[in-house]
């Protein structure tokens, strides 16, 4: 199938959005939707991250360009096995994504390690890039082991949605809570090993509070359930080098909350994010303020 233009210019004017957004919303879809089908018997593919969020649940509005999936054994196997067992799911899937009409991957940039793939996956592209976004899809599996139960979610297009049309797929996602947790580790790990000099400095991880924020009232009706998976995944984050902290749980988020507040590009970055990247209406969109609150509500759950 391929795109109609003058649909796509539409739903660009009638959201106040650029063309290559509602494009590159309908590539991901395309994706998720090969991999939803993609058969193992070995491993049972979860959608994650924050797409996951705004596509599968509907609880962040905002775009994303990347596209997480956690890999879930399904059987418990040995170390050696479950080698064997990553290394066929990566044949495999890797073909299955290949055979997507209008994709490109580059198999010589596809980066193996022991817990993970990713890959930038190129797409036919009508419209030129929108300031803040990609040229390409960047998609990850991590075989990181989920720790919730995941929900089956409808997933959606947005020409789908704008012309009257039915959902393309459906597939598991990632518990929300385990997603918030997540984000937790993330947001705090990464502004305090950040360094701006660096080359490979990413102001765009200022989403991650952005999202917590949003996630607020999901999280408070499973405070218990948050705590105990954010105390998991940082732990696992402070496991690799390049993530550690050099302090617990709870002074860490201390650390990252006067970083925030006292670093003022963190309130100019945060902007400039949401202004690129948010569809909420303006009573809707959540500000610098707001979410900077919400963190420091968030880190006092996390007092002992």
């Amino acid at each position: 199938m391929s795109l109609d233009l003058k649909v796509v210019e539409e739903i660009a004017a009638e959201l106040g959005i650029t063309p290559a957004f509602v494009e590159k919303d309908w590539y991901s879809v395309q994706v998720l939707k090969a991999v939803a089908e993609h058969q193992s018997e070995a491993i049972e593919t979860l959608f994650a991250g924050g797409t996951s969020l705004s596509k599968g649940y509907g609880l962040i509005q905002r775009f994303s360009e990347d596209l997480d999936f956690r890999c879930r054994y399904i059987t418990s196997d040995s170390g050696n096995q479950n080698k064997k067992i990553r290394s066929a799911y990566r044949s495999s899937m890797v073909s299955c994504i290949q055979a997507i009409e209008h994709l490109d991957l580059d198999e010589s940039k596809v980066a193996v390690a022991s817990n993970y793939i990713k890959f930038p996956l190129g797409y036919l592209q009508q419209y030129a890039v929108h300031t803040p976004l990609r040229p390409n899809l960047e998609v990850e599996f991590s075989f990181t082991q989920p720790r919730l139960a995941p929900q089956r979610k409808p997933i959606q297009s947005l020409i789908s949605t704008f012309t009257g049309g039915f959902p393309e797929t459906e597939i598991l996602c990632l518990s929300p809570i385990e997603t918030g947790a997540d984000k937790l580790s993330a947001l705090t790990w990464r502004i305090l090993r950040r360094k701006r000099s660096d080359p490979s400095d990413d102001p765009a991880l200022i989403r991650h509070l952005h999202d917590l924020c949003a996630l607020n009232s999901i999280l408070e009706q499973e405070q218990a359930l948050f705590i105990d998976a954010a105390h998991a995944s940082f732990n696992g984050d402070q496991k690799a080098g390049k993530r550690e902290t050099n302090a617990a749980f709870y002074p860490s988020l201390q650390s990252a909350l006067v970083q925030l507040r006292g670093d003022a590009l963190y309130r100019q970055e945060y902007q400039q994010f949401v202004d690129a990247m948010s569809y909420a209406d303006d009573e809707d969109a959540i500000s610098f303020d707001r979410a900077v609150a919400s963190f420091e509500a968030m880190t006092a759950l996390f007092e002992t």
